[in-house]
């Protein structure tokens, strides 16, 4: 766990790379359902926004609690994905900005104590703050890469790639 310091720098930079990802891409890239059945750019990036509000409240329960219970989160199951289009997407790259610097304002407050909880947690076999922390810099940058995939990818490529992936 001597990475923390690292961790909380690269979550804090999230925004602004997620920003000049957002403004490079061309407005009509954005809602282009480029798979079937996968989200849009528009749709990663409202998702990162939305998913960080659930963050801040598992760092809060982490912080007062000795033992938080935390149960999956779903974006499929329980987030209104048609909903996500609708959105405006300037006002969603903001609310993730200022919702950002409230998570990592919280997790600078953390003690040694507060990043080795051990939480429970339905999909997981192990979880704790320090894990969260390092998953949330690892999420960012999968939604951010996916933006990027979707904006750069030839259809070509794009179709190889989405046969062999896991997501």
């Amino acid at each position: 766990m001597n990475d923390i310091e690292i961790l909380i720098e690269g979550i804090a930079r999230s925004p602004i790379i997620l920003k000049n990802l957002a403004s490079q891409i061309p407005e009509d890239f954005l809602k282009n359902r480029r798979v079937k059945g996968k989200w849009t750019i528009h749709e990663h990036i409202v998702h990162l926004a939305e998913a960080e509000k659930m963050i801040y409240q598992r760092f809060i329960s982490f912080k007062r609690s000795i033992r938080p219970n935390f149960s999956n989160y779903s974006p499929d199951e329980t987030v209104d994905v048609g909903n996500l289009m609708k959105r405006d997407l300037s006002q969603e790259i903001e609310d993730f900005d200022k919702h950002r610097k409230n998570t990592v304002d919280l997790v600078k407050t953390f003690t040694a104590e507060d990043w080795s909880k051990k939480a429970t947690h339905q999909e997981y076999i192990e979880y704790s703050a320090y894990i969260l922390l390092r998953h949330v810099l690892m999420h960012d940058n999968l939604h951010m890469y996916r933006c990027e995939e979707l904006w750069l990818t030839t259809d070509k490529f794009l179709a190889k790639r989405q046969s062999h992936a896991a997501d």
